[in-house]
């Protein structure tokens, strides 16, 4: 797996060896182009990854921030999208007889986003230290991240 990713690392590196903007974005093209191999998980923390490489110590938490905020953005993308299609869901759910109401999407989304705090909190919680910084930065990006794939992959059902 790490040799399939290691031509994408020499095609961004020099990128990152530039001081990254002020809002320290990321960029979607890397991850995209991670996601291309097929190694789903594996791109999740990869820009981080080199952002924090070439940004050096102390910028993880920086660094994963911004890859939270790029998986965000997909989030908001892929829930706008979704949208148009709640009253189908919602019709069809009665019509195979689930409970009513089943949550509609909006309920999804503040569920998702009460349970990655909840468990973020306590990700970080279970650290002492100035550890506990990164490991809720951490959880923030790698939930989110996975929450956004699951959301693209409901598209494309």
């Amino acid at each position: 797996m790490i040799r399939a990713l290691f031509p994408l690392v020499l095609l961004v590196a020099p990128a990152l060896a530039q001081d990254l903007p002020e809002e320290w974005a990321v960029n979607p093209l890397v991850i995209e182009q991670c996601l291309a191999t097929g190694f789903t998980e594996a791109c999740i923390g990869f820009m981080a990854g080199l952002c924090e490489a070439a940004q050096g110590p102390g910028s993880e938490g920086l660094c994963r921030g911004a890859e939270t905020a790029y998986w965000q953005r997909r989030v908001d993308a892929a829930t706008a999208q979704l949208q148009g299609g709640e009253g189908e869901v919602q019709s069809r759910a009665r019509r195979l007889g689930w409970p009513e109401p089943i949550p509609s999407l909006d309920a999804v989304v503040r569920g998702f986003e009460a349970y990655r705090a909840a468990a973020c909190d306590w990700r970080a919680a279970a650290w002492d230290g100035i550890h506990a910084g990164y490991e809720q930065q951490d959880c923030l990006m790698r939930l989110t991240a996975r929450h956004a794939l699951l959301l693209e992959g409901m598209l494309d059902d």
